[in-house]
């Protein structure tokens, strides 16, 4: 794991480009959806200043720092190609030929949205135990059952949805289908939530929806749930990138005001415990990179690495919840007001701690990865 010149030079760019071109939009979107129509256009834009859209790439711990640099400045749009990066992942590598086609590289320009469906109203991180149907009739499944907390859900166009498959009359079992809006409607509408709240997360549902067969890809032994599950390492890490760039949002914010606001005479930055709190910041912020791009890393490798992303998720998703409190401490009164962007990066960090798994349930992954026992 290195990080060499090039890859500071890149970030640098894509910092100083970012934050003229993209700061604004997204403060204009700390609280409202973002018009999906600017996507495609954002996505050019981004590209432009090193953003990689896509789940495939020869240096993901380059490509972190850059997505790093994007959630800095807007976290939710960070969010929204990354769920649709997933989704075109899935597609590319178990969809039909025609589906890939028209499919994929919509997904990754921003033209369309997609989306990964698993969660019910009943069951989050216990994906053995969905509800949600897919019967084989014919040349079609059908498709019943609600989903619920799904990003990019009530906008995407493409959803790969966590199903019970089974024939008309042969047994069950648990696979992804790939359903396309337009030819199998379903209904979604978006759920308010604490943060992120331009990225959207929805309940779905599925009322009969029909599938072409084709969609659910029946080769079990090399994709299908392996290959959703495994994406999961990868997407794990970029919500923990998110929370790094919003943790840092928060940190320079502080920073800036320690050094500008003055009382009893002098700046708040000369105060033992204002610099307490920035050492602890600085030093948290680090850490939770280094996690992440370790995790990156072993990825890059092509090693298992469902022990360092849950530890790269859980630790930075909290972390930013910690250094996003420490900087409305900071600010006083201040960083309670919608006038300032501090109470957003606390409420962002926040709803980070429960997508892509919950702290808890990460904590469950690594231990069992230490003790070779397993709590579920």
């Amino acid at each position: 794991m290195q990080h060499t010149a090039a890859h500071g030079e890149r970030a640098a760019s894509a910092r100083a480009g970012l934050d003229r071109d993209l700061r604004q939009l997204g403060e204009q979107h700390t609280d409202s959806h973002l018009p999906r129509e600017l996507l495609p256009e954002l996505v050019r834009m981004v590209q432009g200043h090193g953003y990689r859209a896509h789940w495939d790439s020869p240096d993901l711990v380059a490509d972190a720092e850059v997505s790093e640099e994007l959630a800095r400045v807007f976290p939710s749009l960070e969010g929204i190609l990354m769920i649709s990066q997933g989704c075109a992942r899935y597609v590319a590598e178990a969809g039909p030929v025609g589906l890939r086609a028209r499919a994929v590289h919509r997904l990754l320009s921003g033209e369309a949205i997609g989306c990964v469906a698993s969660t019910e109203p009943e069951h989050g991180s216990n994906n053995s135990a969905v509800e949600t149907r897919a019967v084989l009739k014919g040349d079609e499944y059908i498709v019943n059952g609600r989903k619920r907390w799904i990003s990019n859900g009530a906008v995407s166009d493409y959803a790969v949805v966590l199903c019970r498959v089974s024939g008309e009359h042969g047994p069950e079992e648990i696979r992804p289908i790939i359903v396309e809006r337009e030819q199998s409607p379903y209904q979604a509408t978006d759920l308010p939530k604490l943060g992120l709240r331009a990225f959207v997360t929805s309940e779905m549902v599925f009322e009969d929806c029909r599938v072409p067969r084709e969609n659910c890809a029946e080769d079990t032994s090399s994709l299908n749930l392996q290959l959703l599950f495994t994406g999961l390492q990868w997407s794990r890490c970029r919500m923990a990138v998110i929370a790094v760039g919003i943790a840092r949002a928060a940190f320079e914010a502080s920073v800036a005001h320690a050094r500008g606001r003055r009382q009893f005479g002098r700046p708040i930055g000369e105060f033992q415990l204002i610099q307490d709190k920035i050492a602890t910041m600085a030093t948290e912020i680090d850490a939770a990179r280094l996690l992440v791009h370790r995790a990156l890393a072993a990825i890059q490798d092509g090693r298992r690495s469902d022990r360092e992303a849950s530890m790269a998720k859980a630790y930075a998703t909290e972390m930013a919840v910690r250094v996003t409190s420490e900087a409305i401490q900071i600010h006083g009164a201040n960083g309670l007001s919608p006038d300032y962007l501090i109470e957003r990066h606390f409420r962002d960090a926040r709803a980070l701690t429960i997508a892509e798994g919950t702290t808890e349930i990460h904590k469950l992954i690594v231990a069992r990865s230490v003790l070779g026992l397993s709590a579920f």
